[in-house]
């Protein structure tokens, strides 16, 4: 996209339980059912295909492998993310998104109940996604000392930082149940949820990781592991696939940000890392990439919906109203006005009721440099 930007049978799986309410900005639906009537088209009036071009440079405390910056001589500089440990348990998570995204994440087809059923079994592998996605908190969200969302109804108090118990897997397993029943009239709308919810839980997973590392450094690796699926070179699986193919900018940037991590944490090599200062630069500069990523992948959906109809527009809807939500804080934190437009269109549940020229004026406003 940007050229800067370059845009059932529940006994075979777990017992059946009904998913607890899901606090998503109102992404739930009242009926099981997708309206498979005449879709509208939404307002894709004067909408740029390409994003603006605003000159970005990198912040002065920004760490580059190699450069002549204001970080010292570290085990990144060669440009190679070096582990702490060899073998690093995200990465099978990863792989496992990748067999979901096979089976379920295609716009243009209808998953089979069968397929759902086959995917949801990939989600709950032992040690898998699922059992990250019930854990999973985002330390953006600022609460009170030793809030545990393990706990009975912290979730539900704090559903913003319990992200992962209290909307992203609610919301995965509601998603997984429709598919699975059946009885749906376009099956593919519940694939585009489960696909942005787990777009989501990876980019929550590096911001959580790269905190928890001060006090585990192979929780460093972990945090790597969730943007690039564990490849080298620059290259990048899952996360960093979807960003690469759309902002080659950012995930450019988001490396170098798993980089400044990793460096840090060299530097900074005892038990405990008492560097904060400079792990913050590392994280800030990790989580703004990552950040200006995603809002390149969720505009090319937003596009793309401009040039779909029926069920594959209802695909990038069901998409972009996810990660659009999960997007909010960011937007919010540049321009509160532009966050309530983007919030704005993408409360609508059908996409003719929707300005997708707004929604993307949004992102070109605020999320515009890695």
């Amino acid at each position: 996209m940007k050229t800067r930007f370059a845009l059932f049978t529940c006994a075979l799986v777990v017992a059946c339980e009904t998913p607890p309410p899901v606090a998503d900005g109102g992404l739930r639906d009242a009926a099981s059912r997708v309206d498979a009537g005449p879709i509208s088209a939404p307002m894709c009036v004067a909408l740029a295909v390409t994003p603006p071009s605003p000159s970005c440079e990198p912040a002065a405390t920004d760490y580059a492998p190699g450069a002549d910056d204001m970080w010292e001589a570290c085990v990144s500089d060669d440009g190679e993310y070096h582990r702490v440990q060899a073998d690093i348990s995200s990465v099978a998570r990863i792989m496992a998104y990748e067999e979901v995204r096979s089976l379920l994440f295609d716009p243009s087809t209808d998953p089979s109940s069968e397929t759902f059923l086959a995917a949801r079994l990939i989600y709950q592998r032992d040690e898998g996604l699922d059992s990250r996605v019930v854990r999973r908190y985002d330390p953006h969200y600022d609460v009170p000392e030793g809030t545990d969302c393990s706990l009975a109804g912290v979730p539900e108090s704090f559903p913003d930082y319990c992200v992962g118990p209290a909307q992203i897997g609610p919301r995965i397993l509601a998603a997984f149940a429709s598919g699975i029943d059946g009885d749906v009239e376009l099956p593919r709308v519940y694939a585009a949820r489960i696909e942005a919810s787990l777009l989501t839980f990876l980019a929550v997973s590096t911001y959580k990781e790269s905190l928890t590392c001060t006090t585990s450094a192979k929780d460093c690796d972990s945090a790597y592991a969730y943007y690039t699926g564990g490849e080298e070179a620059r290259g990048g699986l899952g996360l960093a696939a979807e960003v690469a193919a759309v902002d080659p900018l950012a995930h450019d940037r988001a490396w170098d940000g798993a980089l400044a991590l990793r460096c840090w944490r060299d530097l900074d090599a005892a038990e405990v890392a008492t560097d904060l200062a400079l792990r913050d630069r590392a994280r800030a500069q990790y989580d703004r990439a990552i950040t200006d990523g995603l809002a390149a992948v969720l505009r090319s959906r937003l596009v793309a919906a401009c040039d779909a109809e029926g069920g594959a527009l209802l695909y990038h809807w069901a998409f972009a109203r996810v990660l659009g939500t999960f997007l909010d804080r960011a937007v919010r934190e540049q321009d509160p006005a532009a966050a309530d437009s983007l919030a704005g269109e993408l409360s609508n549940t059908s996409p003719g009721d929707a300005d997708i020229t707004a929604a993307v004026a949004a992102l070109d406003l605020t999320l515009t440099c890695p």
